[in-house]
């Protein structure tokens, strides 16, 4: 036997949301909030990580072309190896010629990030030349050697490393992490 109900009969419409699926709704929507701003934290590092490469690059062809013209890694003085602002000043004067100025100097993570700076105003230098002798062969003697050393991990992956053939590899690529 059928049975037929006759329209609007036995039969509930629902509207609105009940206390747990809107209890539901809430913690996606947080979840998912939270997720974007742990994403969008590191998203700015990794942005500024080309720049930055650019930058290395930038200095070791300013370097390569120093050696060039002059036959030799830059030398420090000697009266200036314990004074940090001394040195910085120096590399700073030495690649001027070249085109490089503060600004190559710079990673932009770190000048968003470290408030660190001179007394003078002037943030720091962010690379590390490395020290080689007068021989004009020694900075291309060893492959692995690196000419430049960012300071601290930036991007996430290790301080990048630019190396004599101006390939730039992070830290944690060389040591394989």
């Amino acid at each position: 036997m059928l049975c037929s109900r006759e329209p609007g009969e036995g039969v509930r419409l629902r509207s609105g949301f009940t206390l747990v699926e809107l209890i539901a709704v809430i913690g996606i929507i947080a979840v998912l909030v939270a997720m974007f701003f742990v994403v969008n934290r590191s998203l700015p590092a990794r942005a500024e990580g080309p720049q930055c490469m650019a930058n290395m690059r930038g200095i070791h062809t300013a370097l390569a072309a120093y050696i060039q013209d002059r036959g030799q890694w830059p030398q420090e003085p000697e009266n200036i190896e314990d004074n940090q602002h001394a040195m910085e000043d120096w590399w700073l004067a030495e690649m001027k010629p070249y085109g490089i100025g503060l600004e190559s100097w710079q990673c932009p993570s770190v000048k968003r990030l470290v408030t660190s700076k001179r007394k003078d105003g002037r943030p720091k230098l962010h690379y590390t030349p490395s020290m080689f002798d007068a021989h004009p062969s020694t900075p291309y003697r060893w492959s692995t050697q690196p000419w430049l050393i960012e300071i601290g991990n930036m991007h996430g992956q290790g301080a990048f490393i630019c190396f004599p053939d101006g390939s730039i590899r992070p830290m944690d690529e060389i040591v394989g992490r």
